[in-house]
């Protein structure tokens, strides 16, 4: 690019001053000259290219190259025209896309219903390409699961799961009396073994003189085969129990209590026993009761009889047994709790005073 406003220093004929600038005048030209040519000088000595520009100086040949790299070209295909080749250019479809039809569509998307069902990605198209549907995650973990519980939506999908306790399992199995003159042993099993019944009442009956029985089994009748007999007077005697109003000699009562004080020679059976189950009250005709929890489970014991003794024992456990006892022995007033959390926690009570005591226990928790 020229630079205007030259001053042009003349310069003559060797050693001759005629037709020569003076010195003063020469020098004078050559500061102009350099102050017009930093004037007009450029600031600029780096060229940079923005998006689809592209620069490149030649420092030979003085010259910076400045290329399109961007659209150079536009044309219309099918269904497309535009409103130029250059400058501010429209383009605008004529619906000529193959679906002759004359609609706007200018892009296609899909929205789930519900995120927490689908998801959708690589949506809206406006050119071309494959939106991508999936099933959203409904936060239930992948894995194999034992005898699951779960909750299933209305769609199908499975919402939640978890593992539980196994199902139809026997853990244990016992048998309990339904009256007196049986006693039981060795329940309830809960791994192996035998359950032992005996028959604690009468076991033979045999016909002696005078006396008829119907059949030797079942529902036995027992009758006299004589009349007429000679018996003046019947009486009881008992080294154990009180008898009173005996012998009788024509018509009366005798009566037969247990002494203030009994004494036991040998062994004495509480037999009676109950299975408590969760949410039960003990049983206070029943001196034995035994549960087997499969969770959290609780029960209650109300007030007993002077001198009455209740024992409670685990047997299995699935989880903390809480007795709520009214009465409690350790406590001031009121209501106290018994916890047993292992198989073999046991514990003996006895009410006296209005209350209930522990008299012996194995592993419990008082409360």
């Amino acid at each position: 690019m020229a630079i205007s406003g030259i001053q042009v220093i003349n310069v003559g004929l060797p050693n001759e001053s005629a037709g020569s600038d003076s010195l003063y005048t020469a020098f004078k030209k050559t500061a102009n000259n350099f102050s017009n040519l930093f004037a007009c000088a450029s600031p600029y000595n780096t060229f940079a290219g923005g998006v689809g520009i592209s620069t490149n100086a030649d420092a030979n040949t003085n010259t910076v190259t400045i290329t399109n790299t961007g659209v150079t070209a536009i044309s219309a295909g099918t269904g497309i025209v535009l409103s130029s080749n250059t400058g501010n250019i429209t383009i605008s479809s004529t619906g000529g896309g193959g679906g002759n039809g004359g609609g706007t569509v200018t892009s296609v998307g899909l929205v789930p219903v519900s995120s927490a069902r689908l998801t959708v990605t690589n949506s809206p198209i406006v050119s071309n390409g494959t939106m991508g549907i999936d099933l959203a995650n409904s936060g239930v973990t992948a894995g194999s699961y034992t005898y699951p519980s779960m909750t299933v939506d209305q769609y199908g999908r499975v919402t939640s799961i978890a593992n539980a306790a196994s199902v139809g399992t026997v853990t244990s199995v016992g048998m309990v009396t339904s009256g007196i003159g049986i006693q039981l042993s060795g329940s309830p099993i809960t791994t192996a073994g035998n359950i032992t019944i005996v028959n604690t009442g009468v076991t033979r009956l045999s016909a002696g003189t005078g006396i008829n029985l119907s059949g030797s089994n079942g529902n036995v009748t027992i009758s006299t085969t004589t009349t007429g007999g000679t018996v003046t007077s019947v009486g009881l005697s008992s080294s154990s129990l009180t008898v009173t109003n005996s012998p009788i000699t024509s018509v009366g009562t005798i009566g037969i209590e247990l002494p203030a004080n009994v004494t036991v020679t040998g062994q004495l059976l509480l037999s009676s026993s109950e299975n408590l189950a969760n949410g039960s009250a003990a049983n206070l005709a029943t001196t034995a009761s035994y549960f087997t929890t499969t969770g959290p489970s609780t029960a209650t014991l109300a007030a007993g009889s002077t001198g009455q003794i209740k024992t409670f024992m685990m047997v299995a456990d699935g989880g903390d047994m809480v007795i709520t006892v009214s009465n409690a022995g350790w406590k001031a007033s009121g209501t106290g709790t018994i916890t047993f959390n292992d198989i073999g926690d046991g514990c003996t009570l006895q009410y006296i005073n209005s209350k209930w005591f522990c008299i012996g226990q194995n592993g419990v928790t008082f409360g």
